[in-house]
């Protein structure tokens, strides 16, 4: 367990943006973005924490963010429960029994489980669902999605992928033909859901070029889960409060 203030430490006082304190466990490409990015936002982050360099703490973060990896799961659970603080759960190569334990979790704070990001991603899921709407009977089309990340993705086919699927299957009472995964290319990812019909397809593809991107979402989740209830929730619940919120 890492060395940490007791809780209910005070954390330094909010940034120019007002957002919540952040603390960030695991400083790869996702983490040293969303670095970045709370640094050019003005939101404080006083808890680091990786594999290299142990956890760094100078108060309790308002929400925590998760992006390390499964094998440090275990701490940042504890961590969590311990001082009643919210989790973006970004790592989704969990155990059985992790993902259970992220949900005896979520009884007791607010949790997000961000398999994706990325608020393109999330239109992406809706026009799934608009789409499965208007695809049946005469009109019905063979539905197929297509994933690239660079070489060294963790696991085939991707989580986002597979909720890309699940999403349409939810949708339309059918399962998607495939899902092609490739593994080649420049980060960060491409998601694609394809119809088809005779003579003629549509292609709904989304593609992320920077580390910016799914950062961004991450802070937006943190501040969505600074003020809210306990539960287990999905980037879709986030984003779908956070676009209400915007055309009210």
């Amino acid at each position: 367990m890492p060395e940490a203030p007791a809780a209910g430490t005070p954390a330094p006082p909010p940034g120019d943006g007002d957002g919540p304190t952040i603390g960030i466990v695991g400083l790869g490409r996702l983490g040293s973005a969303l670095r970045s990015v709370c640094r050019a936002e003005g939101v404080p982050v006083t808890l680091t924490a990786s594999r290299r360099g142990g956890w760094s703490v100078e108060a309790d973060p308002d929400v925590l963010v998760d992006v390390s990896g499964p094998e440090a799961h275990p701490e940042v659970l504890d961590y969590c429960a311990t001082r009643r603080i919210p989790l973006v759960a970004c790592v989704s190569n969990l155990t059985d029994a992790q993902w259970q334990a992220l949900a005896e979790l979520a009884e007791e704070v607010p949790v997000v489980r961000a398999t994706n990001l990325s608020f393109a991603h999330y239109l992406q899921l809706r026009i799934a669902e608009f789409t499965a709407a208007l695809t049946a009977g005469r009109f019905e089309a063979s539905t197929t999605v297509r994933e690239r990340h660079p070489v060294g993705k963790a696991h085939r086919p991707s989580a986002t992928a597979l909720v890309l699927a699940g999403t349409w299957a939810g949708a339309s009472g059918r399962a998607v033909a495939d899902i092609a995964d490739e593994r080649a290319g420049l980060p960060v990812s491409e998601h694609e859901l394809t119809h088809t019909w005779d003579g003629e397809s549509l292609h709904v593809r989304h593609h992320v070029g920077s580390w910016t991107v799914p950062a961004r979402g991450a802070l937006a989740a943190a501040g969505w889960a600074r003020a809210a209830a306990p539960g287990l929730v999905t980037m879709r619940t986030v984003y779908d409060d956070l676009t209400a919120r915007s055309t009210t």
